[in-house]
């Protein structure tokens, strides 16, 4: 069998692309019967280190894919042509779309596409930046699924999600089930006082965490209206705040000027740390060290961030969302995604107790040990090789 397999987003710091190259990286790997055919631009094919033995197609594009599309879906039809082109001068079996959000048409192959959530539909304002692009994204979106041979997603929650956002039976998209990183696993010692020095903190240090796009459908204010509510209350003993993400040069729709007016508004210059897009090695001590880690997201497709920090053995305050609940359960605090004062009840809780903090870091660890990206490895195989049989 001969698959391609979109790998534009490989780069990709956003969910989809640890997605990419955990799943399809580990798919790769198990499977040496396949010939596999990657497409990236030559802009992104710098940098990114594909896995061993694929053959690798460069094609000139104006702009990388995992930045032009992530606004919005504003890419050149010329770069969409080309992308087809390049595809279309192969004889595939099959190609591959781990995310959506870099698709292109595929003409003649059957293609397996995948939808990681429906946020686009859901929060149309607060994810894509203008009418235009709206409407351009949601166009691509429904040009995926209906070209679509096979299509997944990433939770059950977000299968009726899309389901219900795209009027499909819910039996046409396979779960491929999302996992940790291996890099995230609880740090010590001297790697957990160099991860946290890289953020100017020590191991001593009490601090809350935010880890991921400074978006605005991540909801970021509500966490520093509900910190500073808990400033008033503890003072000084409070723990930091640190918001690990993307500040500058974001390709998404930013936050980042919201929450700098928070931040300010309320006083919390000193408490509240903004360290930007960490390494994953830093990352991984930001959530062996904290005292808990918080999302308080509007929406999620699965909730990486999450999981991850649960595999450190970091307790977790998450928002009340379907896709927490699907992957944490009761292994989680949750609070409802814009009650400030819920939020920062559970705040004050987390910071004085240890005994709290130790029990629910325990349970989240338990509950995310079985996720595996094997798993979604073997499912994406299953869907390829169905396509294929299409051809």
């Amino acid at each position: 069998m001969r698959v391609g397999v979109d790998a534009t987003s490989w780069l990709n710091r956003r969910g989809f692309g640890r997605f990419a190259r955990n799943a399809v990286g580990r798919l790769v790997e198990s499977d040496g019967e396949t010939d596999w055919v990657f497409y990236i631009d030559g802009q992104s094919a710098e940098g990114a280190a594909l896995p061993a033995g694929v053959d690798e197609r460069r094609v000139t594009l104006s702009a990388a894919p995992s930045e032009a599309a992530a606004a919005g879906s504003s890419r050149p039809l010329r770069d969409l042509l080309r992308l087809t082109r390049a595809v279309r001068s192969d004889r595939l079996d099959a190609f591959l779309f781990p995310s959506v959000y870099t698709y292109f048409p595929v003409v003649g192959t059957p293609t397996v596409v995948g939808l990681h959530d429906a946020i686009v539909e859901q929060l149309p304002e607060l994810t894509v930046p203008s009418r235009r692009e709206r409407v351009a994204a949601t166009l691509k979106h429904r040009v995926a699924v209906r070209r679509a041979s096979r299509l997944f997603t990433v939770s059950e929650a977000s299968r009726r999600s899309i389901a219900s956002h795209f009027r499909i039976a819910p039996e046409r998209l396979r779960i491929v089930p999302e996992a940790p990183d291996p890099v995230f696993s609880p740090r010590e010692g001297e790697r957990l006082t160099a991860g946290l020095a890289e953020i100017g903190l020590a191991p001593g240090d009490p601090f809350f965490l935010f880890a991921g796009g400074i978006s605005p459908h991540k909801n970021v204010e509500t966490l520093i209206e509900a910190y500073a509510l808990l400033r008033s209350r503890l003072g000084e003993a409070a723990p930091l705040l640190v918001l690990a993400g993307d500040l500058e040069g974001e390709a998404y729709l930013s936050s980042a000027a919201s929450v700098r007016e928070r931040v300010e508004r309320h006083g919390l210059g000193a408490a509240v740390r903004l360290p930007g897009f960490v390494s994953d090695e830093a990352l991984a001590c930001l959530y062996s060290g904290a005292r808990a880690v918080v999302i308080p997201s509007l929406a999620e497709g699965f909730g990486l961030p999450a999981v991850e920090a649960a595999a450190c053995g970091a307790p977790v305050a998450l928002s009340d969302l379907p896709p927490h609940r699907e992957t944490l359960g009761e292994a989680a605090l949750f609070f409802p995604p814009t009650d400030v004062s819920a939020l920062a009840v559970i705040l004050e809780r987390l910071s004085g107790d240890e005994e709290l903090r130790r029990e629910v870091g325990s349970r989240g660890r338990r509950a995310v040990s079985g996720l595996t990206w094997d798993a979604a490895a073997a499912e994406l195989g299953m869907l390829l090789r169905e396509a294929a049989r299409l051809a």
